[in-house]
């Protein structure tokens, strides 16, 4: 009788477990939302963010960030800086997270934690704040001065920032809200995993070190309210950054951007006066005298498309005796799609060679060119076997233990051009000029390692002290075995990954700067998609000033205007 019961048992769980491993994964509400934005349904899409984040939850970030787009896109500038400017005061508040946090999250899972954001949140928070205070400037008529005031306060503190983030000793390298705490067990786990994890040089120049287009972005502000000086301090370090690599970071045609930035930062110099010499030095460099253009520029902005998705990656992992190793495999779920993607992306962090050509095709949404391999992970212990031992590793591991964490869907590559036309002409090209998407993969590719080795350890010491429970029970072998395997079933069904993001970035932003004469203009933007498809879209412009910058949302679904100065669907 006993026998039938735990056979049973160990079925139905069996059955469960699978379940769970292989179940579909729900579309997180922020997700939700942008695409309700997208369709026009811009009250369904904050009403599901605030049923989702709360104002005063852990992920309550989240509500501030993702309502401030939403207002941003509907034309609510005012309401979206509110919104925005909570949202910077959570992250500065949240910029050490508790260490009573980080333990709890370490044996219970990472959304237990608040919701800090990326580094690269903050100054695109102060980005789109100075965006928002230049539309309103574009509306305001006379009074258009005090908005632009207040762009400026974004800008400088954006400065700030950034040159303190340059400064940092160590770069990027921040410490994981995440780490381990000082327990004896935990840094014993670690130092076990430890060769798991792929070498850290694998993943080299992929840290944010800098922002060339928040300082490009803030010389033209700098510029448009005439402050020469700050415009050409922002303009040079535009320069300097997209040359040392921030263009090649992000697959950004290196030559055009940064002749175009020359070019701008000649103009100010030469309205300026006093530059000859810098500007001889230059156009000496760049192999070509370059004029300032005497027109006024309007400058287009176009945020395009929505990022990727973070979605949620199981692994299972078990002891092989035999071996003296610990074996990691990828539990392959969801679409073909997203199955290839997990394989991909296990490989990719885990291969021991041509690491640089699977980014590539990853971040190209190329995942069909990827060498298949092996889909499991061998970390021969060796001599650190019998420290597993000791520790109640391996007999925890007896039914392994399910690590769950995340992945980026791939990029996906839809946009092939984009042109801007002035009252039925084409004037100009429009050229991407920042990668939120390409941004957002690097960062998770980052943190990627780290978040398998919490990950991991977090499910071991699940396991381990399931383990001794049982053993301090004092249960006959087998009602012990039919507890541990209860128990593995338990940790299966409680592992889960942080899948928090702020989802309504765009994918890209692209540019173009076009002399006019000052007058209102129908402008007129063509995306040419892969698919053959070209979304058309037409706003009037006013160029009122000798510098007009201009921005626009454009979503690949549909194609109509909903709001001015602009979102475009």
């Amino acid at each position: 009788m006993q026998s039938s019961v735990i056979s049973h048992f160990f079925l139905a769980s069996s059955i469960v477990l699978l379940a769970l491993l292989t179940g579909c994964q729900s579309t997180p509400a922020n997700k939700s939302a942008i695409l309700l934005a997208q369709q026009g349904n811009f009250e369904s899409a904050k009403q599901a963010i605030r049923n989702d984040y709360s104002a005063t939850g852990k992920s309550k970030l989240l509500h501030y960030l993702e309502l401030g787009m939403l207002n941003h896109l509907q034309g609510n500038y005012e309401r979206s800086n509110a919104l925005l400017s909570q949202a910077q005061e959570i992250i500065e508040a949240q910029y050490t997270i508790s260490v009573v946090e980080s333990a709890v999250a370490l044996v219970s899972g990472p959304t237990y934690t608040t919701y800090a954001g990326k580094v690269y949140h903050r100054p695109l928070i102060n980005l789109y704040k100075a965006l928002n205070y230049n539309a309103l400037a574009n509306q305001a008529g006379p009074n258009k001065q005090q908005y632009l005031d207040s762009a400026m306060v974004e800008m400088r503190q954006l400065d700030t920032y950034l040159v303190n983030l340059k400064n940092e000793t160590g770069g990027y390298e921040e410490t994981s809200a995440e780490e381990p705490t000082s327990d004896d067990l935990t840094n014993q786990i670690f130092r076990l995993l430890q060769p798991v994890f792929a070498p850290n040089d694998l993943l080299v120049n992929i840290d944010y070190k800098d922002d060339a287009f928040a300082h490009y972005i803030s010389g033209m502000l700098f510029e448009r309210s005439s402050e020469l000086d700050s415009a050409r301090i922002q303009y040079q370090r535009a320069a300097k950054a997209f040359e040392n690599g921030f263009a090649k970071q992000y697959n950004l045609d290196n030559k055009k951007i940064i002749a175009q930035v020359y070019a701008d930062l000649i103009r100010v110099m030469t309205d300026a006066g006093g530059y000859k010499s810098e500007i001889r030095q230059i156009n000496k460099k760049i192999g070509k005298a370059v004029k300032a253009d005497k027109k006024p520029l309007l400058n287009v902005i176009q945020n395009v498309g929505i990022g990727p998705q973070r979605k949620e990656f199981n692994l299972l992992l078990k002891a092989d005796h035999d071996a003296k190793a610990l074996v990691m495999t990828p539990i392959l779920w969801g679409t073909g799609k997203e199955r290839k993607a997990q394989m991909r992306w296990f490989q990719m962090l885990f291969a021991d060679t041509s690491i640089f050509d699977m980014v590539q095709n990853y971040a190209m949404g190329d995942i069909g060119d990827v060498a298949m391999g092996a889909l499991t992970k061998r970390i021969p212990l060796g001599p650190l076997w019998d420290d597993a031992e000791d520790i109640g590793l391996i007999q925890a591991l007896e039914y392994g233990s399910r690590i769950s964490v995340t992945y980026l869907e791939p990029l996906q590559q839809q946009i092939k051009s984009a042109e801007v036309w002035v009252n039925g002409q084409k004037a100009a090209e429009l050229d991407k000029i920042y990668s939120v998407s390409l941004l957002t993969l690097q960062d998770a590719l980052r943190n990627a390692n780290s978040e398998i080795q919490v990950a991991l350890t977090r499910e071991i010491i699940k396991a381990i002290t399931a383990q001794k429970t049982i053993n301090a029970t004092g249960l006959d072998q087998s009602f012990a075995g039919f507890a541990k395997f209860a128990t593995s079933v338990v940790n299966a069904v409680t592992a889960s990954a942080d899948l928090r993001q702020w989802q309504s970035l765009p994918a890209q932003i692209n540019y173009a700067q076009i002399p006019l004469d000052k007058g209102t203009y129908e402008i007129t933007l063509k995306t040419h998609l892969t698919s053959g498809r070209v979304i058309e879209q037409s706003a009037a412009v006013d160029v009122s000033d000798n510098i007009t910058l201009w921005h626009t949302r454009t979503f690949l679904q549909q194609s109509r205007v909903t709001a001015p100065d602009s979102t475009f669907l």
